[in-house]
């Protein structure tokens, strides 16, 4: 789904107010007037509960904040901007800049269309190049013109060059080359790193030759139904150098199925602060698998959901990156085969996530990011069904059974997260509290490295 189709304002709202009790009643009553919803006390009331029960603040700004409504469409949304920020009772002070405002239909709440769209708000705002623009673009501010104008400038206009480009309608000679290569290669896909570059224009150079696999950290800049892209993924978007990139891209299309361990792929990179592509690399699966997955030839559990291995992944580099209150913090998540696992996993403290709704602790929800955050620096392992379900955090794993050692450097942590996917069908999936980096974990063995930036580059990760 593209959430922008269901704003009822055009433009942004512009919130005067620095206080989250003003500021929602502000957005609420704009939404209701725009929606023709008569009263917008009702509404506004359930904003709130919700609030109370949970803060809808995501971090980097934004907060989605949500209620039930009378209305006649699945979901209306309303988006505020404030320039000096609102005080959103958020953690270490946070203000919220960006708010989004999502009113639900009662029969479609915290259905998996409902956290869906959750989920494609909070990825299209955590993006950095969005949030710049929505932020810094003068007023009215034209939210979707942003979202998907990814060949305007932060004012809304195309710059001149662009458009004389694309007048010639000239064709980018590295995506020739792509395209030349996977024919003689016998390529079964493209697969396109989208965030090097600003625009799609790209895609229009692709014929139906190939199967396009667009890789990106927004998928919201692309229209979902446009048949020229064969698949869209998401990827963590703490990703940015071009081996990291190829990794984890190929590891999701293997994960999704979109691609084989038999097959070729043509994968198309390139520099984002240059905005161009600038690399292709022609790649047989099974003969270089070493490349990618270091010691097993395993994927994902058979009950884990790609989405959900996605989500876990980036919420893993978020905390490799951010730590919490200026510290660096580890954590283990746990995925899949639960029944398996937990019959291998004692409680540290009592559980946080016990007594809770499902919908309540679905990783997919954007709304659980903060509270995951926090969790993760009380020691021990977070537990998660293979759909997604938060079982328990601050869990001790305690399998009994033998592993080969690990390389040096690794501690008990994760000693216990290989061994807990040597006796059960789990991947786990580790955050090294004194080195940030990243570790996957298959049968007893480690998938996949994923190493903390230099502080200097803070919000990017390179995999090893």
């Amino acid at each position: 789904m593209a959430f922008h189709e269901y704003q009822a304002l055009p433009t942004a709202v512009e919130l005067s107010s620095t206080d989250k009790t003003d500021a929602l009643t502000e957005l609420t009553q704009a939404l209701c007037k725009a929606a023709g919803i008569r009263s917008y006390k009702t509404v506004l009331y359930d904003v709130f509960k919700h609030e109370e029960a949970a803060s809808s603040f995501i971090g980097q700004g934004i907060a989605i904040p949500q209620a039930h409504g009378p209305i006649k469409k699945d979901f209306i949304i309303a988006i505020g901007r404030s320039r000096l920020g609102i005080n959103y009772d958020a953690a270490r002070g946070a203000l919220a800049r960006i708010v989004v405002l999502v009113i639900a239909r009662k029969d479609v709440w915290n259905s998996e269309r409902h956290i869906g769209l959750l989920t494609e708000i909070a990825s299209c705002f955590k993006t950095d190049l969005v949030r710049e623009r929505v932020l810094a673009a003068p007023a009215p501010v034209d939210v979707v013109s942003i979202i998907t104008g990814f060949d305007t400038g932060a004012d809304g206009k195309q710059p001149e060059g662009r458009k004389a480009a694309r007048a010639k309608k000239q064709v980018d000679p590295i995506l020739s080359s792509a395209m030349t290569l996977g024919k003689n290669f016998g390529a079964a896909a493209i697969m396109v790193f989208a965030d090097a570059v600003r625009g799609n224009d790209f895609v229009d150079q692709f014929r139906g030759a190939h199967k396009l696999i667009v890789v990106t950290n927004n998928k919201t800049r692309f229209a979902q139904d446009d048949r020229r892209i064969k698949a869209l993924i998401q990827t963590p978007s703490v990703l940015s150098d071009r081996v990291s990139q190829m990794k984890i891209g190929v590891l999701l299309a293997l994960s999704r199925g979109l691609v084989s361990t038999q097959d070729r792929v043509i994968c198309v990179s390139g520099n984002a602060k240059n905005g161009t592509f600038d690399t292709v690399v022609a790649l047989d699966i099974d003969k270089e698998y070493e490349f990618f997955f270091t010691a097993t030839r395993a994927i994902i559990p058979p009950d884990v959901k790609p989405e959900v291995l996605e989500r876990i992944l980036g919420l893993a580099g978020e905390i490799a990156v951010e730590g919490r209150e200026g510290k660096p913090i580890g954590t283990i998540f746990v995925l899949g085969d639960t029944n398996s696992v937990n019959a291998n996993v004692r409680q540290l403290i009592i559980n946080p996530f016990r007594g809770y709704s499902e919908a309540e602790r679905n990783i997919m929800d954007p709304g659980l990011d903060e509270t995951i955050k926090e969790f993760a620096a009380i020691d021990g392992a977070f537990i998660i069904t293979g759909d997604g379900i938060v079982i328990s955090g601050g869990s001790y794993l305690r399998p009994q059974v033998e592993i080969d050692p690990l390389p040096g450097g690794l501690g008990a942590r994760h000693m216990a997260a290989a061994a807990i996917t040597a006796c059960t069908n789990s991947l786990a999936i580790t955050v090294s509290e004194s080195t940030g980096m990243v570790t996957l974990f298959k049968n007893g063995s480690i998938m996949l490295s994923v190493a903390k930036p230099p502080a200097h580059e803070k919000g990017v990760v390179k995999i090893v």
